[in-house]
């Protein structure tokens, strides 16, 4: 047995690495101080509207280095590699944030190079994860991706308090010297699994010769390792791919615009606001590990099914809430849409594996993952042009949608592909 290759082990490094990564989600920490010190670092006065332009670009190439993440292992010779380019990309690049003098050279530092390293490392962590657990997929890609969400909670008032005491280029650097420290140390421990895991064979940390065994047992579709052609012709990807889309939809608008719809009840509190933020924050954390683990226990698309007649019923119920200025009601919808969508983003790299494999998941879930980018541009833009209340029902709408989608792909999904041999993409 290799040093370090128990899965728990790998596990555990790989949570560590996630909770580093996660503050690149803190970015409205940074915006405000170099906001405020836009003057002095770049000579003139950024608009909030510049400032945000960066993180936009770090979300935006997320699937796309999440799509690489896998032809990167074959050629750096596995997975720990692969996160010591990303951990020294994002460390790199939030350094780079910290010496730039223009808003163009921020957007290259921090949109590029850490947004690279955060999204590269964040889809080989939950790849590697899910592969050393073919019987706990859900639980374990829940908790791989809870700890990002972690990440993103505790370290912004640290991040604050640094920055109140030495200036925000100061921060940037301090913080890219030691998270690039933490993620290639604990990258060192991230090995791949055993080889008849990945072909289905037992999961029993590393001492198992038992014969290979089917742990999909919320759909056994994962018979066949399908490569990203094959599933792109499976019509299965297409239903999935819109259900988790409306899921980004609804959460990442209650997420990405919690502060401004509590204004729109008359509360102007900012300690209020902020402590509404974290609380849905916390309630999309905590979704990641509760809805993977029933994923385990209740079966991929029945979990989905809930999650997303959830969504349907919060979409409505926060229509009226908005509509009665009732602020309390509101709050808890809020908190539970977003338990909602983190739950997506935990079941989503599992489901994504019982249905077209383990071996090309890495692809397979990048490419699924541009839902989220689509989520992110549709959520927002609902909030933004229509009122608060009418954006919600349409949320409420879609879940219902999706509750139709995931009920039609639970009927179908055993279904043959008959455009596998296609060769057009």
């Amino acid at each position: 047995m290799k040093p370090f290759s128990n899965r728990w082990f790998v596990l555990i490094a790989g949570i560590i690495v996630n909770i580093c990564i996660g503050t690149g989600y803190a970015w409205s920490v940074y915006q405000v101080g170099l906001f405020n010190e836009s003057v002095w670092i770049f000579g003139h006065q950024l608009t909030e509207a510049q400032l945000a332009l960066t993180f936009t670009i770090c979300s935006a190439i997320a699937p796309i280095c999440m799509i690489v993440g896998e032809p990167l292992q074959k050629l750096l010779g596995g997975p720990r590699a692969v996160v010591w380019l990303g951990g020294a990309c994002f460390g790199g690049g939030l350094i780079l944030s910290g010496v730039s003098k223009s808003i163009f050279g921020l957007y290259i530092s921090y949109g590029l190079v850490t947004g690279f390293g955060l999204s590269l490392t964040y889809g080989i962590i939950i790849d590697n994860a899910v592969k050393f657990f073919p019987d706990k997929r859900g639980f374990v890609a829940g908790v791989t991706t809870a700890a990002f969400g972690v990440g993103s909670i505790i370290f912004p008032p640290i991040i604050e308090r640094i920055m109140s005491r030495l200036g925000v280029q100061s921060a940037f650097v301090i913080l890219g010297v030691i998270f690039a420290v933490l993620i290639i140390g604990f990258g060192t421990f991230v090995n791949p699994p055993p080889e008849r895991i990945v072909c289905g064979g037992g999961a029993v940390d590393d001492k198992s010769s038992s014969p290979p065994q089917d742990f999909s047992n919320n759909s056994h579709e994962a018979l066949i390792d399908r490569s990203r052609k094959q599933m792109l012709l499976d019509f299965r990807f297409w239903l999935m791919f819109a259900a988790f889309t409306i899921f980004a939809t609804g959460g990442l608008m209650v997420i990405t615009q919690g502060a401004q719809i509590i204004k729109a009840f008359g509360v102007f509190d900012q300690a209020l606001a902020a402590a509404v933020v974290s609380i849905i924050a916390v309630g999309n954390t905590l979704g990641r590990i509760v809805w993977g683990l029933c994923s385990d226990k209740l079966g991929r698309y029945n979990t989905l099914i809930i999650m997303a007649g959830c969504v349907g019923l919060l979409g409505f119920c926060g229509f009226l809430c908005v509509k009665l200025s009732l602020l309390v009601p509101f709050i808890v919808c809020a908190v539970l849409i977003a338990a909602c969508y983190g739950g997506s983003m935990g079941v989503y790299p599992a489901l994504t594996a019982d249905v077209f494999g383990q071996r090309h998941n890495g692809v397979n879930y990048g490419i699924m993952f541009t839902g989220f980018a689509v989520g992110g541009f549709i959520g927002p833009a609902f909030a933004n042009r229509l009122n608060y209340s009418d954006a919600l029902l349409v949320v409420g709408v879609l879940g219902i949608i999706a509750v139709l989608i995931i009920c039609v792909l639970k009927t179908k999904r055993n279904a043959a592909n008959l455009y596998s041999d296609f060769t057009f993409f």
